[in-house]
């Protein structure tokens, strides 16, 4: 009964309603349908550093199934309440899922948004920033340096998981809910990963186990991958916001091992970071700058021209 009612909550039609009632508020206002909560958190930061120049309003939509739904509901709707609205999807390991590309859908270039969060980039921003080594490059390339180290080691510990994520969602198996604990995927210390006390199946439950020729058929689409931007995101930034926090204790640390070189500062380095806290330290990739922009110039041309000239 929860269930039922929980999927007639997040309907398409539910959503739909949603967007009639802003559209009798705010009619010339850009929607947005995302997956979810986190989504809207990490796509505010990149609409805003953007430079848009158009009002917008988020629909979330609880899942990415149900965004792709919404979006089919709006094309068949003859009344025009599908002008300006736009969706955000991850790529995941099954991209559209059959469903048509388009215009109005943006599909991230790695598997999700946070796998563009967990980079090199974001990291110099909170060394500089949070862990006050400004005017201290020398040390900023060393704790990059061992961070890549270190993450390309979760990427190795984690590969069966997401091998065994991967031939799920292409042989179409369901799974129990994906691990949401670091330490049910393997073990992080600030130098080092290791593996979970948890094996891979017990971790990633299926409903059934693939067959070997259904592991070998797709075994050469998987080896190709890039583990950076093509593993699951949600796993990456689990062991980031982790990673981060023993790196903070490290810089306030009298006993420092990578920051032993830098000089002590004045105020405490951040320890606890949220996933809103990441993202403003991130930028937009460059396929959702563009996406944002062929928006703005849409709205630009459909704009009336004494608006334009006003």
């Amino acid at each position: 009964l929860l269930r039922s009612m929980r999927e007639a909550r997040d309907a398409p039609a539910v959503h739909k309603a949603s967007l009639a009632a802003l559209r009798a508020h705010k009619p010339d206002a850009v929607a947005f349908a995302c997956e979810g909560v986190d989504d809207k958190k990490v796509y505010f930061h990149w609409i805003r550093n953007s430079q848009i120049k158009f009002g917008y309003e988020f629909i979330v939509c609880n899942g990415k199934e149900k965004v792709l739904k919404f979006r089919e509901l709006l094309r068949r709707d003859v009344t025009g309440l599908n002008k300006g609205v736009y969706f955000f999807i991850d790529k995941d390991f099954d991209g559209l899922k059959g469903y048509d590309k388009g215009p109005d859908v943006y599909v991230t270039e790695t598997y999700s948004f946070e796998n563009a969060l967990v980079t090199s980039e974001v990291l110099r921003e909170i060394l500089t920033v949070d862990m006050h080594c400004h005017s201290a490059p020398q040390i900023r390339d060393a704790v990059v340096e061992k961070f890549e180290e270190v993450y390309s080691s979760f990427l190795d510990v984690t590969r069966a998981h997401n091998h065994r994520i991967y031939l799920a969602r292409r042989l179409g198996i369901d799974s129990k809910p994906l691990p949401d604990k670091l330490n049910r995927l393997a073990t992080v210390s600030l130098l080092k990963v290791g593996f979970a006390d948890k094996s891979v199946n017990e971790a990633i439950v299926l409903d059934r186990e693939p067959s070997q020729s259904e592991i070998n058929q797709h075994d050469a689409d998987f080896c190709s991958l890039d583990p950076k931007r093509d593993y699951r995101g949600k796993f990456a930034l689990l062991f980031f916001v982790r990673w981060l926090e023993l790196l903070g204790k490290d810089r306030n640390s009298e006993e420092s091992f990578l920051f032993k070189r830098a000089m002590k500062p004045s105020a405490s380095a951040t320890i606890q970071y949220s996933l809103d806290s990441i993202a403003s330290r991130s930028l937009p990739p460059g396929s959702f700058k563009e996406f944002i922009g062929a928006i703005s110039v849409d709205k630009q041309e459909s704009a009336p021209v004494n608006a334009v000239l006003g």
